[in-house]
């Protein structure tokens, strides 16, 4: 059984017009229909604007679909209770695009990665220091860092502090929405090879939300190409031949 399945899924923006008429505004989502695997990632590839941050934002249950259906290990997830949306929450993390503003400044890097633990586990502080260590060494980076803050760290490292946080609770899925098109050409692929070895490793699955064809066929067991709110088009990141 799919990890994940999107069925119909539709999303339109409004605003109010003329003589209170309601106009479709923005850059919604029609039809969607799609599969994750447990282990998988599908890549969702697509200029600005064709509906990829929001299917991301409906997948991780901060935008319900106006019509349609996504279900998780079997459950509906907008007609979940409250118990099994807690959970959901948990296995769904996300890595946004803007590794700064994705974390606050004021913290420490070992709150930041901590911060996922504290909701949900009771870890002593002796356990928390060593699991954040462990995080962060995962990521290349040195246990040292957990006392320093955002400032002190380039956006690559801050990147990778994002996502240790993202997998601190060892969820089953990870929304990625272009984690990399902010990084130059050398850390994008430090990066990616991360997210590469972590999903071989632990079994992670992956909804990969990028512009980038070389990135999202990287990463990729399949690829949705999204135009104007669609997918247009799926197929098997092994079948799309490019130049490395």
């Amino acid at each position: 059984m799919a990890l994940l399945v999107a069925n119909n899924l539709t999303k339109t923006y409004t605003s109010s017009g003329w003589f209170r008429r309601q106009l479709a505004n923005g850059k919604g989502v029609y039809n969607l229909s799609f599969a994750i695997e447990e282990g998988a990632c599908l890549g969702v590839l697509g200029e600005s604007g064709a509906g990829k941050s929001t299917l991301g934002k409906i997948v991780l249950g901060l935008l319900p679909p106006d019509s349609g259906s996504i279900t998780f290990n079997g459950v509906e997830l907008y007609q979940s209770n409250r118990s099994l949306r807690k959970k959901w929450r948990r296995d769904i993390q996300v890595v946004f695009q803007e590794s700064y503003s994705a974390m606050n400044p004021r913290m420490t890097i070992r709150d930041i990665i901590a911060e996922p633990l504290r909701n949900y586990e009771r870890l002593s502080d002796r356990e928390e220091r060593h699991q954040v260590g462990e995080l962060l060494e995962v990521m290349g980076l040195s246990t040292e860092d957990m006392l320093k803050r955002p400032k002190q760290m380039s956006g690559g490292q801050l990147q990778r502090v994002n996502i240790a946080r993202a997998i601190a609770l060892h969820p089953k899925l990870i929304v990625s929405d272009e984690p990399v098109s902010s990084l130059d050409v050398i850390i994008q692929k430090q990066i990616l090879i991360h997210l590469k070895e972590l999903k071989e490793r632990n079994g992670l699955s992956y909804l990969f939300i990028s512009h980038d064809e070389m990135a999202v066929h990287y990463l990729s067991d399949q690829i949705a190409f999204m135009e104007n709110g669609s997918i247009v088009k799926t197929c098997f990141a092994s079948n799309l031949l490019y130049l490395v």
